[in-house]
């Protein structure tokens, strides 16, 4: 972390922070704005397996339920705002918890690497609640002075998941 000041360090969590938050607040226009246009925002599946001798079982990019970019992210926002999003009527409420926040430099790219750790909790319809946890890594930018995030993938602990995912991580 010698690139990695600590003022940088709290500006990345500050940042991952605030985007939760915006999504607990339901403020998906603002949070749209947290993405590069030249975003991939991905969660693969994870397969359950025996992994080879030596390997892990990681999850794989053969398929994913999440492979978006700004105009399908700006898409599923338009449609959450239709109100026939059917999955979210009435509106899931969401808890985000971000935690293990470490920051790396990306010296290839001139940008930051930020990974962590989550804890999701649904409420849906006020009847079914559902917990997601697993960690992800950020790929931020500067753009205009502001970080940006240019690639986000979500790995997801379980693989046993409801029929529908129908929010943001």
């Amino acid at each position: 972390m010698a690139d990695v000041t600590p003022e940088l360090y709290l500006e990345v969590q500050n940042f991952l922070f605030r985007e939760a938050m915006l999504l607990e607040e339901a403020r998906f226009r603002e949070w749209l704005a947290f993405f590069t246009d030249d975003v991939r925002y991905v969660m693969p599946v994870r397969r359950t397996v025996q992994p080879p001798p030596g390997g892990r079982n990681e999850p794989e990019e053969v398929f994913s339920l999440f492979n978006d970019d700004k105009a399908s992210l700006t898409m599923r926002v338009q449609r959450f705002e239709t109100g026939l999003a059917h999955a979210e009527v009435p509106p899931s409420v969401t808890q985000r918890l971000i935690t293990n926040v470490l920051v790396d430099p990306d010296t290839d790219r001139a940008e930051y690497l930020a990974h962590s750790r989550f804890l999701v909790h649904q409420v849906r319809g006020g009847r079914l609640s559902y917990t997601f946890h697993g960690k992800r890594r950020d790929r931020l930018r500067r753009e205009g002075g502001a970080l940006k995030i240019a690639e986000r993938r979500i790995e997801l602990a379980q693989t046993i998941l409801p029929t529908t995912i129908s929010i943001f991580f």
